[in-house]
């Protein structure tokens, strides 16, 4: 029997949804906790018995806060919800006598408002029942009633801006851009966007289903990549451990410019890991940085430009950089041992970087992977597959 009964709850009454992690938990309901807060002090700012919370702002948070993500909490839903709601109820409240007829006429119309504009935000189905109770409205209250909505509104709309995007990390509005533009500044969409699933599938796919999908677009696209990367380390098993460049060369922040580069040409390599003298990343060092320096980079300034680079000046000042740590990129990206080959595909192509260093437990580089070393490896295990 209780068997049966778990079978039927799993099947009917719970929800297929992963759990939130506890960070994410604590992180909605702090959320929670200052929107309404800061709402509530905002409308205690205003005239006293004119302004007050609203109960709606209260189902607003929730999506405001712990789905931030969904397209039910961009602002363009809350605002037209709400604006939805109340034009829908009041207008019952004034035109129809029975409460309760009025009341779902109020619902039933801020639903199809909400549709017909694409602002769905589910509280403002509890406002429009709420503002209808709370009638009948003559002109006078009609417009004070409009002005409480909007305060409200802007109030949640206003702390779920600041809060979001200034204590939780969260962007918010997510807005309809694709995040990451392509890094050559050309037209063309990201290596790893060009095949799969693209935005027309999904429209399709959407349209096709004929009903609201609570996830953005963007979102989907989004979730789509990061199961067929689950999927990809499933199947493949690689990491950078096992396809790493050992015998590293590195430099140091005080390697003299011309030293450097002299190993750069010597050994035909394109990028040299910057460290300290504990063997700790601290920067990376590429022919890009080189170029940088040099403000003529056509073909008959560069080699003049380049000695004029390398060439150690005497004394002791400098107007030109001298050593390896003054041209060195800073903000690199590494990886370690274990990081699964699906995230430097990711970081090789859509990013454009060329080599990323491998680090260990105490930040030191135990090997370099590069594009070369993706493409040879993933070639031996799809023809080891195939074989």
């Amino acid at each position: 029997m209780i068997a049966k009964l778990r079978d039927f709850a799993r099947r009917f009454l719970l929800a297929d949804t992963i759990a939130l992690s506890p960070a994410e938990r604590w992180r909605s309901a702090l959320g929670a906790l200052l929107g309404v807060g800061v709402c509530g002090l905002l409308m205690h700012a205003m005239p006293i018995g004119s302004h007050w919370l609203i109960a709606p702002v209260g189902a607003s948070a929730v999506i405001l806060f712990a789905l931030s993500h969904s397209p039910l909490a961009q602002p363009w839903s809350v605002v037209g919800g709400y604006l939805m709601a109340t034009l829908a109820s009041l207008a019952s409240s004034m035109l129809i006598p029975f409460p309760q007829l009025a009341a779902a006429l109020a619902v039933a119309g801020s639903v199809w408002l909400m549709a017909r504009l694409n602002c769905f935000h589910p509280p403002a189905g509890a406002l429009a029942l709420f503002l209808v109770l709370d009638g009948p409205y003559d002109p006078a209250r009609a417009m004070l009633t409009l002005e409480l909505v909007f305060a409200n509104m802007a109030a949640i709309l206003l702390a779920a801006v600041l809060i979001n995007n200034f204590v939780l990390g969260r962007r918010y509005p997510i807005g309809l851009g694709v995040a990451g533009g392509n890094p050559h500044r050309t037209g063309d969409a990201l290596p790893t966007g060009r095949i799969g699933l693209s935005h027309a599938d999904l429209e399709q796919a959407v349209r096709a289903l004929d009903t609201f999908v609570d996830i953005q677009e963007n979102e989907l696209v989004r979730l789509y990549n990061l199961a067929v990367d689950h999927a990809f380390n499933r199947h493949i098993g690689l990491a950078c451990g096992d396809i790493m460049a050992r015998d590293i060369l590195t430099v140091q922040f005080g390697t003299e410019l011309e030293t450097a580069w002299n190993q750069l040409r010597a050994h035909k390599i394109k990028a040299l890991p910057v460290v300290d003298s504990f063997g700790r990343l601290i920067g990376i060092l590429t022919v890009a940085d080189y170029l940088r320096q040099m403000d003529d980079t056509t073909a008959a300034g560069l080699a003049v430009r380049l000695q004029g680079l390398l060439r150690r000046t005497p004394g002791e000042t400098s107007e030109k950089a001298e050593v390896v740590g003054q041209i060195m990129t800073s903000n690199v990206y590494s990886a370690r041992v274990d990081t699964p080959i699906s995230d430097l595909v990711l970081s090789l192509s859509d990013k454009g970087m060329h080599h990323i260093p491998v680090l260990d437990d105490t930040r030191k580089v135990v090997g370099m992977v590069t594009q070369s070393d993706v493409i040879a490896a993933l070639y031996k295990r799809v023809a080891l597959a195939r074989a």
